[in-house]
């Protein structure tokens, strides 16, 4: 009864940690889809941020959230973005070394007029150059150099592109070319644009052509050294000095017009890192059409990287000690305590209250039975945030849970039990016998000491007797 007594303590000062820890109540609706960027609701909610942009995602990458989108499933052309899975493909399928040789029919599939790097036919130049001459100064001829190389014809890498888009989840993408002009059956949307830069930016290199400011390409048996400069005006001081934005890591920029551009952008702060996707953002010229007043892209980006930075931080809602809850275990021994398996973290709004946080325990249909080992999962934790799930977690038992009356009933010990069990005894009978000499010992020490003291007495009582009688005598 006093080992009950102390457990009951125990599960009440838990649940007392827990009361402190979760907030009450939970909303109920449909669970979060397995991959944040595919959630259907941002965390911004619904309505339309920028002035112009057609389609936008803000997504964070630390915390898988998806913090804002517009109209992230809409079908919209995606101009030079087209590069980002060119550069993926090269990566995965070609050597960055190999050289190679710049033919007529590549630089004939090229539209003229459109940016290039000016490679001529028979020049023979690297991969990793080509693929900065693409990711940096968005070259199309560079770009249809690479994909003949790989596939042989740019149809044939056109298959390649539109084969690894599906691998990588992309349900509204089709291309038709590998540079990104214009073509009218050729789309994507801001949802697989940020899945296709996710997941080229799991390699080191692209991370480097991504956050390229400039690149020098080096002379060629056809051409003198190149100078490559973004066009991703964010990154460069040096381009367009106002537009320059020092949180901005990387980028690809897109373009149908003048006053038609896109920009896949990466930022960070503090640990805060953000991809963000612009779609068909609109610029402004001057009266006479001859200079841009306004990019679109650029500016909209730079608005919504200020949306993400100032209006939101990082929020740790689950950690694996968490008290949740004391859930009752049928047949068992006593209730159990759960507590999420893995930690959760999410990017929500800086001015949220508590009450805006709420959590929903999702338990196997019947509750749990007994006996339960440790550490065993016991369902699901979710959580949400304003009505909206935003993550959720396996449960674990925090301690096992044995079926009632069985506690103390002694078990057959495995030969592994038996062994330590041998060894603990025979220590214990080492130690009593050591105990047993050491006490032996000290007992044949005191009474030594003893009988030694009587035997001094005794001759003191002699002396002292002896001098008595000599007195009376008048012994000298």
């Amino acid at each position: 009864m006093k080992l009950r007594s102390v457990f009951s303590c125990i599960l009440i000062a838990a649940l007392l940690a827990a009361a402190m820890v979760v907030p009450a109540g939970a909303v109920d609706g449909s669970s979060q889809s397995a991959d944040p960027l595919d959630a259907q609701t941002s965390i911004h909610g619904s309505g339309q941020l920028l002035d112009t942009a057609k389609s936008v995602i803000l997504y964070e990458m630390e915390t898988d959230t998806l913090v804002y989108s517009w109209n992230p499933d809409q079908r919209l052309d995606p101009s030079g973005m087209n590069k980002i899975m060119t550069a993926l493909l090269a990566i995965e399928l070609a050597d960055p070394d190999a050289m190679v040789t710049v033919s007529r029919k590549a630089l004939d599939s090229v539209q003229i007029g459109s940016v290039s790097a000016g490679l001529k036919a028979g020049e023979e130049i690297s991969v990793k150059d080509l693929l900065y001459c693409m990711m940096v100064g968005s070259a199309n001829d560079a770009t249809a150099v690479i994909a003949e190389h790989i596939a042989g014809s740019q149809e044939d890498f056109v298959d390649l592109m539109n084969q690894r888009a599906k691998d990588l989840g992309c349900t509204d993408t089709n291309f038709m070319n590998s540079n990104g002009l214009s073509h009218d059956q050729q789309y994507s949307t801001a949802r697989d644009l940020a899945k296709i830069t996710l997941a080229a930016l799991e390699d080191l290199f692209f991370r480097e052509l991504f956050s390229a400011v400039s690149y020098t390409v080096p002379a060629t048996n056809k051409s003198e050294p190149r100078e490559l400069v973004t066009t991703n005006f964010l990154m460069s001081k040096d381009t367009v000095r106002d537009q320059y934005d020092e949180r901005v890591t990387g980028g690809k920029t897109g373009a149908l017009s003048t006053t038609d551009r896109s920009l896949i952008a990466t930022a960070e702060v503090d640990g805060v890192r953000y991809l963000s996707v612009v779609m068909s953002a609109q610029g402004t010229v001057t009266a006479d059409g001859l200079s841009v007043k306004t990019f679109g892209s650029f500016e909209e980006t730079r608005a919504l990287l200020d949306h993400g930075f100032e209006d939101y931080a990082p929020r740790q809602l689950l950690y694996p000690e968490q008290v949740m809850d004391q859930v009752p275990v049928t047949d068992g021994e006593n209730d159990v305590i759960v507590c999420p398996a893995a930690e959760l973290t999410v990017m929500l709004p800086v001015d949220m209250a508590g009450v805006d946080v709420s959590y929903k325990l999702q338990l196997p249909e019947g509750g749990l039975t007994a006996p339960l080992e440790q550490g065993a999962t016991v369902g699901t934790i979710q959580v949400w945030f304003r009505g909206q799930c935003v993550g959720q977690s396996d449960m674990v038992a925090t301690y096992q849970v044995p079926l009632a009356g069985t506690r103390n009933i002694p078990l057959t010990p495995t030969g592994e039990e038996e062994a330590k069990y041998a060894w603990t005894t025979w220590l214990l009978i080492g130690g009593i016998v050591v105990l047993g000499l050491l006490l032996g010992a000290g007992l044949v020490l005191v009474i030594r000491h003893k009988i030694r003291e009587a035997k001094i007495r005794r001759r003191h009582k002699l002396i002292r007797g002896n001098v008595r009688r000599g007195e009376r005598h008048g012994v000298e």
